[in-house]
């Protein structure tokens, strides 16, 4: 599917080769980790980063989302380390319901990549190898989504269950 009127079809950026546009924040990234964090971040945004990734779900709408800020830092009132992520992104037509507002599957799409971008960020900030996803997330809409998404990820070390097969 091409890109909605007036957009570009997004470039592949090697992230170690320019300055990064994004602001990190809090605790001191190695240029190793920011890397590491650019590279994840244009894997789960846009489906693939160079020749690793596969897949189309959404690819269009994650194309056009923009990683802004990443900060992570040791929460005062419990000590734990806290990750927090900015992306942007414009609202076009293709994301949008009969009603002319924001699809609440897309929504959800932006909202899980965005916490998983914020998962990998807390993961490698705090040195681990292993891949953190999200297991549930529970949104209430409470009225037409029109211009602007929050979403934060907290990892509180929960041990995954078993599957119950």
């Amino acid at each position: 599917m091409p890109p909605p009127p007036g957009m570009s079809p997004p470039a592949l950026v090697t992230w170690t080769d320019q300055p990064s546009p994004v602001k990190f924040a809090g605790m001191s990234f190695t240029p190793a980790q920011q890397a590491r964090v650019l590279m994840l971040a244009d894997l789960i945004l846009r489906g693939s980063h160079g020749d690793i990734g596969r897949g189309g779900f959404a690819r269009e709408v994650g194309s056009r989302i923009e990683l802004v800020d990443v900060a992570v830092c040791e929460r005062p009132e419990d000590g734990k380390m806290h990750a927090e992520v900015a992306c942007e992104i414009d609202v076009h037509e293709d994301m949008l319901n009969a009603g002319g507002n924001l699809h609440g599957g897309c929504t959800m799409f932006m909202i899980d990549v965005c916490s998983s971008v914020t998962l990998h960020v807390l993961g490698i900030a705090r040195g681990l190898q292993s891949s953190l996803v999200s297991q549930a997330i529970t949104t209430v809409f409470h009225a037409p989504a029109a211009m602007r998404l929050v979403a934060t990820g907290i990892h509180n070390q929960m041990a995954p269950s078993e599957p119950k097969l």
